[in-house]
């Protein structure tokens, strides 16, 4: 299986409530289809298999080649990591109209990942090898299994279903899963950074020739965060209380400010012993942000983990297939005052 990470931006930030979590494009999803803005409600679908929605609402049937390798697109609108047991995203395929839960064959499955900041979107691209025979009616469906505890109003799962056809008919279905969900597996170089830090982090994306720049603080005693930046040369201040369950965002140049939707708290940590997602590959190298002499490395699909050697403080995270990357470096590893995390008395009027 191939996978493409398209535009994840994990310092967009977006000012609507959190809504929509998964929505597919190619083919094209049941029911009506929206991006435009964040938070769409095409893109809330839970009641399986499809969401609530039937083969009726469906505006087209895809018509693709048997037991070809298709590219499946589709956006994670939300993210929802759970770090106590995080979930999955897969891909199934099931023959017949309207097919119940049990007439779906996973075709695909991997890992979700830790952007940090819920607020995220990520755009997948996904190949995978759809079965090899011919049929006018039946069905791909995605889903994003989130295991969040706090996603449970009608399940924890998001589901969208698209009607295809498959042409060119032979003896058998062939299901091959190419990509399986890795294995949590302890590692001695697994670690966490320490309680309370702060770091300066620079994040590009070449794609879109997008820099941004700032500081982040981190109290995991106080489950509190704030995030300082630059983007296009705009300020903006982010505080995060995941005590309260509270996030502002503040736009310094525009003097306004949000309350937006905020996820559960998150150790900053690497590899399996704490999250279950990431896999280390290397220990010892020279760190990408070329500030630090040595540096361990995990994996989790298309993502790069880097931290320091020492004291485990965060280094890089790379995307390998669009080199989008975020370095961080001149950290302070002391207590920070608790008048940092204070927002600005404009957001909270």
């Amino acid at each position: 299986m191939k996978i493409v990470y398209v535009l994840c931006e994990l310092l967009i930030l977006f000012v609507w409530p959190s809504v929509g979590h998964l929505c597919m494009w190619q083919p094209m999803q049941r029911g009506n289809f929206s991006l435009v803005t964040f938070g769409s409600h095409d893109c809330y679908r839970k009641i399986a298999p499809c969401g609530g929605f039937n083969s009726s609402t469906s505006k087209q049937r895809t018509i693709i080649k048997a037991g070809s390798t298709y590219r499946i697109e589709f956006q994670q609108e939300v993210n929802h990591y759970y770090p106590a047991n995080p979930g999955r995203l897969d891909i199934s395929f099931a023959l017949g109209l309207d097919p119940n839960e049990e007439d779906f064959h996973e075709l695909s499955s991997f890992n979700d990942y830790n952007p940090m900041n819920h607020n995220t979107q990520t755009n997948f691209s996904i190949e995978v090898q759809l079965p090899n025979i011919e049929c006018e009616q039946c069905v791909l469906r995605v889903r994003y299994l989130t295991n969040n505890p706090t996603e449970e109003d009608e399940g924890t799962t998001f589901h969208q279903c698209s009607d295809i056809q498959l042409v060119n008919h032979s003896n058998s279905i062939e299901e091959k899963r190419i990509f399986s969900k890795v294995e949590g597996k302890m590692d001695r170089h697994d670690c966490c950074a320490p309680s309370s830090f702060e770091m300066s982090f620079i994040h590009s994306i070449p794609d879109i020739e997008l820099t941004s720049s700032g500081r982040i603080y981190y109290d995991k005693t106080r489950q509190q965060m704030r995030l300082s930046m630059n983007s296009q040369g705009i300020e903006y201040n982010m505080w995060m209380n995941f005590t309260s369950g509270k996030q502002y965002l503040e736009n310094i140049n525009e003097r306004s400010c949000r309350l937006i939707g905020l996820n559960l708290w998150n150790d900053w940590c690497y590899g399996n012993t704490f999250n279950q997602s990431e896999d280390f590959i290397q220990s010892g190298t020279s760190c990408l942000n070329g500030k630090y002499d040595y540096c361990n490395r995990w994996q989790n699909g298309d993502f790069i983990f880097e931290a320091t050697q020492f004291e485990c403080f965060p280094s890089s995270l790379t995307r390998l297939s669009t080199d989008e990357k975020t370095f961080y470096f001149n950290f302070k590893n002391e207590s920070i005052p608790i008048e940092i995390f204070q927002p600005d008395p404009i957001c909270l009027q």
